[in-house]
């Protein structure tokens, strides 16, 4: 009896080492893993306000652009581009010399250059303001034209002896070395005057001019004809400017030259 119930125990004991305990065929859970966090989107910026539209560009243009004589007309014209297109332009010009006669804040304008000849730099300058943009638009413009200016008298003399004659001609080099425009000197022969009077005093001022360093081509000298005495005049001509004209008062018809005395031989 003890003996069946060891080798029944024996049995039982090696039916439980064969078989595969319950809790061995459990299968724990795998742990859920933790979402890593995403960054959220930024929140989308909002659209830059339109900024102020920029400066216009400015500038002004003669016309012509190349020089012209003192009393003509000239134009200028401002040219604006840019800028904001809503803006209607204030426009204000002013010039260094001369009248403007029409188009006065407009964008072109009319100026009369009369007396524009006697100005240092001989020149019209036409400057132009303009306005009704932002503030920081500081908007000036510039142009210019040269003027020719005309001729001007610089003096006349008649006879006169020859320390006078010297101390003009030396007046008058003075001024000529001190200034780019021409000499026009214009002679006129009296009624009673000899014949070849005006070629011969022309000679001789033109060649003590040169002698005092004057360029021979700035000396234009000019027979006049005839008036009632001698007279010598004396223009100052800018390069491009109308020489003056003569102004005789007798009629060349009217001369009878004086006769000279013949040559008498020496007697043998």
């Amino acid at each position: 009896m003890m003996q069946r119930a060891v080798i029944g125990f024996i049995a039982v004991l090696f039916f439980f080492t064969l078989a595969e305990p319950a809790w061995a065929q459990y299968v724990f859970p795998s742990p859920t893993p933790t979402p890593t966090p995403k960054p959220s989107p930024p929140p989308s910026a909002p659209a830059p306000a339109p900024g102020p539209a920029p400066c216009p560009s400015v500038n002004v243009q003669a016309q012509p652009g190349q020089p012209v004589r003192d009393g003509q007309r000239v134009n200028f014209t401002t040219n604006i581009a840019g800028g904001d297109p809503k803006v209607v332009p204030t426009i204000v010009w002013s010039t260094s010399a001369g009248a403007i006669t029409q188009g006065n804040n407009t964008r072109r304008i009319e100026v009369d250059t009369t007396g524009a000849g006697a100005s240092p730099d001989r020149e019209v300058r036409a400057d132009v303001w303009v306005g009704g943009y932002a503030p920081e638009c500081v908007l000036q413009a510039v142009g210019t034209v040269k003027i020719i200016a005309p001729a001007a008298k610089f003096g006349e003399f008649g006879m006169v002896d020859d320390q006078t004659l010297k101390s003009n001609l030396d007046a008058l080099t003075t001024f000529l070395t001190q200034s780019p425009d021409n000499l026009y000197v214009i002679a006129y022969a009296g009624r009673n005057s000899e014949r070849g009077f005006t070629y011969n005093w022309l000679k001789r001022m033109k060649d003590a001019l040169v002698g005092a360093g004057i360029t021979p081509r700035r000396i234009s000298a000019v027979d006049g004809g005839f008036r009632e005495e001698p007279l010598f005049d004396f223009w100052i001509v800018p390069i491009g400017a109308e020489p003056p004209r003569p102004a005789p008062t007798v009629n060349r018809n009217e001369i009878v030259y004086p006769k000279t005395a013949p040559v008498r031989k020496p007697s043998s």
